[in-house]
């Protein structure tokens, strides 16, 4: 059997996107594999790297988010727009599946910080 997908417990300062970004391909491998593993579907450790990196880069950017500098809402949206496609491709066989890897991942998406707002301002001097 598969291990399954935990998120690390680390300081809240190792908390950045880009490592909730990264988390998120290490998630996405997990699952895929126990994916695998349900179907019967055999599949080596670097094809499953290779096709996670591949499909996780092209969900950020269809979805309007930057991979290379990712923000708390583009991973979101990506998650959710990976969760989505994950439930139309497994149906109610991969749901516990999606389900933990999902929960799994809020757990380092809901620590990450939020980006201060900037407002615009003038000053007549």
């Amino acid at each position: 059997m598969t291990q399954t997908y935990k998120a690390p417990d680390v300081p809240s300062e190792r908390i950045t996107p880009e490592f909730v970004r990264d988390e998120l391909l290490n998630c996405f491998e997990s699952a895929n594999r126990e994916f695998a593993t349900l179907l019967n579907q055999p599949v080596t450790d670097e094809q499953l790297k290779q096709q996670v990196k591949q499909f996780v880069e092209s969900v950020f950017v269809n979805c309007g988010a930057s991979y290379t500098d990712p923000t708390k809402d583009g991973i979101l949206t990506a998650m959710n727009q990976c969760r989505t496609n994950a439930e139309k491709m497994m149906g109610p066989q991969g749901a516990s599946i999606i389900q933990h890897h999902y929960d799994e991942m809020m757990k380092l998406v809901n620590r990450l910080p939020e980006r201060p707002v900037y407002a615009a301002t003038s000053r007549l001097v």
